[in-house]
Order: C-alpha cells, then structure tokens, then sequence
C-alpha cells in the first residue's frame, strides 16, 4: 500500500471504527443488498459545526425519502473523505472537482455521481485581500502578480486537495501571470479550509487568499468588509456527491431522486441556502473527467 493512502485510510479507519488488517469489510459484503444504514461524508470545506449542521440536514432528507436510516460522519481532512468512499465506510460522499478525481482515480468505475448543484457547472472562486492593504480589484492576476512585485505581500490557498480554493486559482493565476504564486509572493501557506482563509486575510494574518464563492458569500458583513473580493475567477466544474454503485442501481436512483427533491422540505431548503444553492442537477462523471486527466498528467495537489 502506498505510504500517501496508508495515514488517511489508518485515520479513517479510527474515525468509523474499523481495521485496515485487510479482512472484507461488512459493509461492502452487504453492499449487494439493501443497507441498514447509509453514512454520508464531506470534504471538511468550512467548520466542523456548519457541516455537522447542514450536512447533518440533508442526510435527514435523504433518510425521510429513502427510508433508510442516514448519518453524516465529519472528517478532518479531504484525503480521508476520499478513503472512506473508496473502502465502503461512506456510502455517500460530498466532493469537490480535485476529489472527486482522487476518488475516481482509486475507485475507476466504481465510483458515480449522483447529482450536483445548480452552481457546480458554472461555479466561481475569488481572490480576496486584507482591507487595510490598500490592494486595489484588478482585472486579470498578471496585473495581481504586477502590483506584488517587490511588496513582500503573503498568500494563502484552503486545502491543497481544494478545486476552488487551490488547484483553479492557481492554474488561473498561473496561466494569466505566467508566474507560479510561489515566484511572486513572499509566502504562500495553506490554511485548511475556506472559512479559515477569509480568517486570516481578514485579520491579516496574510496579505491576499483565495476561496470558492459559497463560503465567502455566507460570511458576515464585518468579514467581507476586512477582506474585499480583487478578483473573481472564470467559471469552472467543482462539487458534487458521489457514490460507489455497489450500493445498487435501485437505490443509487433512490437517492438521486432524494437529492433531485432537496429543496421541497424543509431541512433540505435551509441546507441549500447553506450551500448557495436553488436545487441540485443531473450530473455524470465524464463532466469532471478532465480533472482525473489533469492529475493523471503528475500536478502536484497535494494528498
């Protein structure tokens, strides 16, 4: 077993309980027939409190149309979110665009997507930068990378593992500026996650970070004043759930459909208007093919 799968899948294992001493796994003898339990995860994009709340929201959705007993287990890193799909712990498993390529990429075929929101086929991330750095919008990041020169101006993404709070403001950056951040910044960190990048470009503890468009739009008013969008990105591929179709056909469709009625109830309109969104969308796995291609081709995104 590679050294970079083996600590996420030992962590995963702790979190659900379960031995890696290569015996099957219960849950996947059982995968053919109809489960007693589903277990949904997430990559850990915003705080642990908000995701056990509104993830928390759409596994009772699920489990109210599904009819099946349905828990969200929190994870500490994307890594593990990937792990516990690919080894049958999660049935369910909320991924961003490099993810769900990591998924694919130890899972092939046996990995599905199940629906994404409205926004994941047209999503956006922001650059954004401490108020009191006087840095003003730009129109393009070569004009960012001009304006850093000589400045000594620090930088931070999210998660390496994180499509819009990495991997596409980085290529963005990269591609406009011809410049890697690293040439052009004095440092350039990784904060963890989202919320925690507009933390810390608000208090400024970092000049400049990028994060996707939901949890930027969420925070509040005194946030967003301490740390103005520069830049907002091109439109790109990002979120989705994904499955392993060892679950069945006929409950995959299940919980698509569960998924395609998110906004009827009412646990599932306040998990939406959580996650930005009006609703969830037909998705298939070929529209995120590009990025298993991208991390095929030896980018360094980090594990």
């Amino acid at each position: 077993m590679r050294r970079s799968l083996l600590v996420p899948m030992v962590i995963i294992c702790l979190i659900f309980g379960l031995s890696i001493s290569g015996k099957t796994n219960p849950r996947q003898s059982l995968a053919a027939e109809r489960p007693q339990k589903l277990v949904m995860t997430a990559i850990p994009d915003d705080s642990a409190e908000n995701m056990r709340e509104f993830f928390g929201l759409i596994a009772k959705h699920i489990e109210n149309t599904v009819g099946i007993p349905t828990e969200y287990v929190h994870v500490s890193n994307y890594a593990a979110s990937v792990t516990a799909l690919a080894t049958g712990q999660a049935d369910l498993a909320w991924f961003g665009a490099v993810t769900t390529a990591q998924a694919y990429i130890m899972m092939e075929d046996e990995l599905e997507v199940v629906a994404a929101r409205d926004i994941d086929k047209g999503f956006i991330g922001y650059f954004i930068a401490n108020a009191d750095a006087n840095i003003p919008e730009v129109s393009d990041l070569a004009e960012l990378a001009e304006l850093a020169q000589g400045k000594n101006w620090t930088f931070t993404f999210g998660s390496k593992s994180s499509t819009s709070s990495h991997l596409m403001p980085r290529s963005f950056f990269t591609d406009q500026s011809g410049k890697n951040p690293e040439e052009i910044f004095r440092t350039v960190a990784y904060s963890g996650s989202h919320d925690v990048v507009l933390q810390k470009v608000a208090n400024g503890e970092f000049h400049l970070g990028a994060l996707g468009q939901p949890p930027y739009d969420r925070a509040s008013d005194n946030l967003k004043e301490k740390a103005p969008i520069i830049y907002t990105t091109p439109k790109f591929t990002n979120y989705n759930f994904s499955t392993r179709k060892a679950l069945g056909r006929e409950l995959i469709d299940e919980i698509h459909a569960a998924l395609m009625t998110l906004h009827e109830s009412p646990e599932g309109k306040k998990a939406l208007e959580y996650l930005g969104s009006e609703g969830f969308v037909d998705a298939d796995m070929s529209e995120w093919m590009g990025y298993v291609n991208l991390i095929r081709s030896g980018i360094d995104i980090g594990g």
